[in-house]
């Protein structure tokens, strides 16, 4: 990994043609091992594709999510949606994942990342912003921590949809 500057970044909305980026961006960190966590439990499983990123709807009105670029190649990024949630139903922006190129790691890309969806919450009146993090996954807890985010009081059961 890299730490060095490579360069002025520039945050922006994410759209559509960024898909590829993001899928490249992603695939290089796939193989990076978090202590603890078992890869199956993360988002950090199969190659994401392109149908997934696209059903997502980049730029489209419910979309939050950001692209990180140093000299006007994509290095990074944070895939947001609003989502509506809760009683009384709430808005609230919802962080899915936060992707940094590993060359261009620990320069304070993540950090504007969620400044920028911050940024835009605040813009469109939504009051929350919630990152979904493996409880075990305790160095990208700690991150969110650092950023001011807090554990929040809600618990999270799933059960498989078949059988």
């Amino acid at each position: 990994m890299t730490t060095g500057n490579k360069g002025e970044i520039k945050i922006r909305p994410m759209d559509r043609g960024d898909i590829d980026a993001v899928i490249t961006i992603y695939s290089k960190t796939r193989e990076e091992k978090i202590p603890g966590v078992k890869r199956s439990r993360l988002s950090y499983r199969a190659a994401l594709t392109y149908a997934e990123v696209a059903l997502t709807d980049p730029g489209g009105p419910l979309d939050l999510s950001f692209v990180a670029e140093a000299n006007g190649k994509a290095v990074g990024f944070i895939w947001s949606r609003l989502a509506y949630v809760g009683i009384p139903i709430d808005e609230v922006g919802i962080i899915y994942m936060l992707v940094i190129d590993p060359d261009y790691q620990k320069q304070g890309i993540a950090g504007k990342l969620v400044d920028a969806l911050r940024k835009r919450c605040r813009d469109r009146g939504v009051g929350t912003v919630r990152a979904v993090i493996d409880e075990r996954h305790w160095e990208l807890q700690n991150y969110f921590q650092k950023l001011g985010f807090h554990r929040s009081e809600l618990v999270i059961y799933t059960k498989a949809a078949e059988g």
